[in-house]
This record gives structure tokens, sequence and C-alpha cells, in this order.
């Protein structure tokens, strides 16, 4: 069974319902959303970016935790898939240690935010890349560091919607961009550590809605 199939299995049992894509903390009913970068700016803002994200990260995942990385990307007439399909498979091998070919599952699927009252004209689909791995084999800094880079236009280039599907603990974690980033857990009891922990990183905008999870 492909990565894909595997992880859908996956998310149809531990969260009926939910689609890999923002706004995830609106559409989970067991999340938190943490604030990332805030008003700094250039290099400062790319540091907490990853000092944030990184002790969030390692508060929710162990190093022998099973990982689904999972990268989406749209695509349409203008955005070809052969024009960024080397660089999706060269994240996986830059931050997915032992990672080949063979082990990057991808899968078709219709475009992920498409709007039910278009005429269907748009010829726009989401693909989906997936693998498995071990968080001890994931470089999670570095994919940090790369992803936080993106979003201030620096180098390396990456490219998608990253999504790291825990499946030992049934929590996910994403960072939707160097403002913030959602985790989501099917039991609250996940997530209690890093609400308490590092309660003063919440997004103001949304704390009442997370107080009311875990009061």
């Amino acid at each position: 069974m492909g990565y894909n199939k595997q992880l859908d299995g996956f998310l149809s049992s531990s969260f009926p319902g939910l689609q890999l894509k923002s706004p995830l903390f609106y559409n989970s009913a067991i999340a938190v959303r943490f604030e990332l970068g805030g008003n700094l700016e250039e290099q400062s803002r790319v540091e907490r970016v990853i000092d944030r994200a990184l002790s969030i990260f390692k508060e929710l995942n162990q190093p022998t935790d099973d990982i689904y990385l999972t990268v989406f990307v749209d695509s349409w007439g203008e955005n070809p898939v052969a024009s960024f399909e080397k660089d999706v498979y060269e994240l996986f091998f830059a931050y997915a240690s032992g990672v080949r070919n063979e082990d990057i599952d991808k899968l078709e699927q219709e475009f992920r935010y498409k709007d039910p009252d278009e005429n269907g004209d748009d010829d726009t689909i989401t693909l989906r890349y997936c693998t498995k791995a071990k968080v001890k084999d994931l470089k999670v800094e570095e994919l940090l560091g790369a992803i936080a880079n993106r979003e201030m236009g620096y180098e390396p280039r990456i490219v998608g919607d990253i999504f790291l599907v825990n499946e030992t603990k049934k929590s996910i974690f994403y960072v939707y961009d160097n403002r913030g980033m959602d985790v989501v857990a099917e039991d609250k009891k996940t997530l209690r550590a890093v609400y308490d922990k590092y309660n003063n990183w919440i997004l103001d905008y949304d704390r009442s809605r997370i107080d009311k999870i875990f009061s």
C-alpha cells in the first residue's frame, strides 16, 4: 500500500472529515494556533520562526515516532508539474535521510481549494507527495529554516504546503507561513504540554477559542 493511501486511512480513522489544508486550525476540533514571526523584520524574524516552531515540534514529537512528510503543490496551465517537481523531490532528499525516489508516493487529486459553486472550467489540480520516516531521520531544524527563509524570499527554493503528520502521537504539525503555525491532535492531552509551556506564544486573536478547548 502506498504512503498516500496509508495517510488517508490514518486521517479517516483519527481525524474524520479533516483535510490537510488551510485553515487547519479552524477546521479542527482540537488545535492550537501559535504566533511565530510577529512584527520582527528580516533575519530576526527568521530566527524566531525557527526557534518557536522547533521548540513546539520537539515538545510534541519523539525520535522514534512515525511521521508522514507530506507536500502539496497546486498545478495549472502556466505552472505545470514539470516546473516544480524536481524541487519537490529535492526537498525530500534534503530533509529526510535515506529517502529514495521510490520512497516518495505521488498522488494527483482535485484542487484542494476548489469552490463548489464554480462551473468546473478551472484546470487547477493538486499534487500530493508523501513519504514516511522516523522523526530522528528528519532534518526538522533545517526544514523549518528553509520554510522561514522561503517566506522572506530567500534561498533555498522550497515549494508547496508542508505537513508533518505524526501517526504515533496522532497529531499534525503545520507552519502555514512565517506568521504562525497550527498543531492539531486527536486528543487534547497530546497538546496540553505545548498549550501550557508555550501559552504566551498563542495567537491572541484565537486565544479564547483555544482556552475553551483546554478549560
